[in-house]
């Protein structure tokens, strides 16, 4: 997570006014150099480490999101940060992790990985993927000249990446875009990553820590778009934001009467946290905030930086990734929220079961048969059926399918149905029938 550090007679990237004495400077330049992921000191580390696990009671469901496309971004020199994996093989994280400054070169694919793995230093073979290509988003480069060439991309939320794995990933549901659902302004997110720990009251634990940890809190600020003078649309987007608050209720740093952070705009928010409140940090860079939006958990945004040392009252500021949608859905292949199986060519949805595609746009579906079928993320449907013809689905309505030649919707029987025959419901006749 890139942190500014503050001149001794200086406005800090966070807004306030400093004038510090040289003893004061040395602290904070310290803490920005050892930001870590912070907990509840109320707390111990277990139950963090069982929520990014998935381990019970921290099972992915209506309450928790998916840990299993988190993973470790690794490079050879010992840098780390998060990414999540959004289809088989294309990874969601944060530019700054790989070009912080102008200076700095072009990342290098061949000097990274992607870990799998909880804790990741104990990975194998099978959960390390090698890395093919590294994609920036545009608005970020052109902005790193700005700030002597620390770039100022993140305070305008393009700190964005797209990383293409070598191969692809299997056995694992990729993570849901946001899907131009709004994200809710106080809403409960969790978060996840691989930083170096800290309590939330008194500081470092294990500055060493290689597991995947998750926390919770409150969506305190939205951004949903950036808009600066001289600063061109293309080269700016959205921030989400959250606050790490104490059980002491003394440290609600996005609160109502609290100074203007940045771009992140005044506001309020809860003083209370939630249980399993936390902070982010090192190695959390790139890493996802998750939130319920309808009936499915989402990928919100991604760890751009943070105000202090992930003790009460820091701040962590995400790029939003609704405003990037379009960007990085360019990377992505058809039924890119399906998971790959073992079985060559056979894909898992979570809601249209096994299929097998054919690049010609023809789908093979125990239950459907032979469809051809329009798809993109794989989140909804248009297919043509013969017998039943062109109809329409999604994961929110599946079996049921709203059938346009017909103009009315259908009642698929997925236990009497085979690749030979569907047996289905016309409610617009009200009968059972067969196709075809």
């Amino acid at each position: 997570m890139r942190l500014l550090t503050f001149n001794l007679h200086a406005k800090s990237k966070f807004g306030f006014s400093l004038l510090l004495p040289l003893l004061g400077l040395v602290t904070v330049l310290l803490e920005a150099r050892e930001r870590r992921i912070g907990k509840l000191d109320s707390l111990s580390w277990s139950s963090y480490y069982d929520l990014g696990s998935n381990a019970s009671p921290y099972e992915a469901s209506i309450e928790y999101p998916d840990f299993s496309p988190v993973g470790a971004l690794v490079d050879k020199s010992g840098t780390l940060g998060t990414g999540t994996l959004v289809s088989p093989s294309v990874v969601v994280t944060a530019a700054h992790l790989f070009r912080n400054q102008n200076s700095s070169p072009a990342p290098s694919p061949s000097n990274w990985e992607f870990v799998l793995h909880t804790p990741f230093n104990e990975a194998g073979t099978g959960r390390t993927f090698e890395v093919s290509q590294i994609i920036l988003h545009a608005g970020w480069e052109a902005r790193l000249p700005q700030l002597g060439g620390t770039g100022d991309g993140d305070v305008l939320g393009v700190d964005l990446a797209v990383v293409l794995l070598k191969t692809e990933v299997i056995g694992v549901y990729p993570a849901k875009l946001p899907s131009g659902n709004a994200e809710t302004l106080g809403g409960r997110v969790v978060l996840g990553g691989f930083g170096n720990l800290v309590d939330g009251a008194t500081g470092a634990e294990n500055v060493l820590n290689h597991r995947r940890v998750g926390g919770v809190n409150s969506l305190d600020r939205i951004v949903e778009k950036v808009e600066k003078p001289n600063v061109p649309a293309e080269y700016s987007g959205g921030l989400l934001a959250i606050d790490f608050d104490s059980p002491q209720l003394d440290s609600n740093t996005l609160g109502k009467g609290q100074p203007e952070i940045d771009n992140l705009s005044t506001g309020d928010s809860n003083s209370s946290p939630l249980d399993l409140e936390a902070s982010t940090v090192v190695g959390d860079s790139g890493g996802p905030a998750f939130m319920r939006i309808g009936d499915a958990w989402r990928i919100i945004g991604a760890v751009s930086y943070g105000s202090s040392d992930s003790t009460y009252g820091d701040v962590t500021v995400y790029t939003r990734l609704a405003n990037h949608e379009a960007w990085i859905g360019a990377y992505l292949p058809s039924w890119s929220q399906a998971r790959k199986t073992v079985q060559a060519g056979w894909l898992q949805s979570d809601w249209f079961g096994y299929f097998s595609p054919l690049a010609s746009s023809w789908i093979f579906h125990p239950s459907h048969g032979w469809i051809y079928a329009s798809v993109e993320s794989g989140e909804t449907l248009w297919a043509w059926q013969e017998g039943i013809g062109w109809w329409w689905s999604g994961s929110s309505v599946y079996p049921f399918l709203y059938s346009s030649t017909r103009s009315g919707w259908l009642y698929l029987d997925t236990a009497r149905s085979s690749h030979s025959g569907a047996v289905y419901y016309d409610y617009s006749q009200g009968v059972w029938a067969q196709s075809p």
